[in-house]
């Protein structure tokens, strides 16, 4: 049987499968609150939260 052309040498293989730590860290920003005059819905789901017979 033929050798595997796709096989790497295992300390080739971990050596590019290593990422610094540094690299590993995600950096998020600070959330943004919302303006002071912005009110969410207070009842998202008044308009059909529940159906009837036939589903509307």
């Amino acid at each position: 049987m033929p050798d595997n052309r796709y096989r790497l040498p295992e300390d080739e293989f971990y050596a590019s499968a290593r990422v610094p730590l540094e690299e590993q860290v995600e950096v998020q920003s600070e959330p943004v609150p919302p303006p002071a005059d912005w009110r969410g819905d207070p009842m998202p789901w008044v308009d059909g939260g529940s159906g009837d017979a036939d589903g509307d």
